[in-house]
């Protein structure tokens, strides 16, 4: 059966391949970025930036004769930094792309939605907050979880939230130049070396993009999907602290990523 999908973030390389899988169910895509000349042909393509109001008002504007089927939300930016040394601007910036960009979504898309309509957030397994030096992102994605979670109940809108760990793409490497600024002194240089090592790592040796793509289009076709899918062992490893003490997982994240921080220091 023919089904319309609305993308949200569609410039991200996951988002892309997410498309192309979509694209082989013969589904009608509508998809968004901050710059159009993006994606790929054979698709309806929109400017939106989803930290503004305005775009939101502007484009919902043409939707008024579509009914979606799914929206699903890939935009999301990663920052970093010790906690004591955090920069408010910088997590404000944080919140407005990853939890209020998904506000905004709900306020002005879901309307859109068909009957039996899904929504589905790509959230991460950083939403589990058990990643050193992770914090803004951590907690955009944990209050983006709560958010829609909160928003299932009050509505009648199906909501999913996919937790991938980490996957290997570029988002990796923009989330380096991104962070280039937000450890301020010299106390922590050396996990800021092993962060940007590891984001280096990560772009190439993670979950291949496409199994995980070919796991949300499977989503977007199921009738009555789950309200969580964790995608990848890393992320169904962080699942699993949930169910532990919290001191026993804080002391064992803590031992480990001195560790790792440690050896790569030795190879510097």
């Amino acid at each position: 059966m023919d089904k319309t999908i609305l993308i949200i973030g569609s410039n991200s390389e996951l988002a892309k391949r997410t498309i192309e899988e979509l694209k082989n169910k013969n589904y009608t895509i509508h998809a968004t970025t901050r710059q159009v000349d993006l994606i790929c042909d054979k698709i309806h393509q929109y400017n939106l930036d989803v930290t503004k109001e305005y775009d939101f008002i502007h484009l919902k504007e043409k939707f008024y004769n579509i009914k979606f089927d799914t929206i699903i939300n890939f935009a999301g930016i990663a920052i970093a930094g010790a906690v004591e040394e955090l920069n408010e601007v910088e997590l404000k910036k944080q919140l407005d792309v990853n939890l209020f960009g998904l506000l905004r979504i709900i306020k002005y898309f879901t309307p859109y939605l068909s009957d039996n309509g899904k929504l589905i957030n790509i959230s991460s397994m950083a939403s589990y907050g058990i990643f050193p030096f992770l914090s803004p992102y951590s907690i955009s994605k944990a209050a983006s979880d709560i958010l829609l979670n909160t928003y299932s109940i009050e509505s009648n809108i199906k909501v999913v939230s996919i937790r991938p760990g980490a996957v290997a793409t570029k988002f990796w490497e923009s989330s380096i130049e991104q962070n280039q600024n937000t450890f301020d002194s010299t106390k922590f240089q050396k996990e800021k070396n092993f962060l940007i090592e590891n984001a280096q790592k990560n772009s190439l040796h993670s979950n291949n993009p496409i199994y995980v793509a070919k796991k949300i289009a499977h989503i977007v076709g199921l009738k009555n999907p789950k309200s969580v899918y964790n995608i990848g062992t890393d992320s169904k490893i962080a699942k699993l602290t949930r169910f532990l003490p919290q001191d026993f997982v804080n002391s064992t994240v803590k031992l480990v990523f001195k560790k790792r921080v440690e050896k790569n220091c030795t190879k510097i």
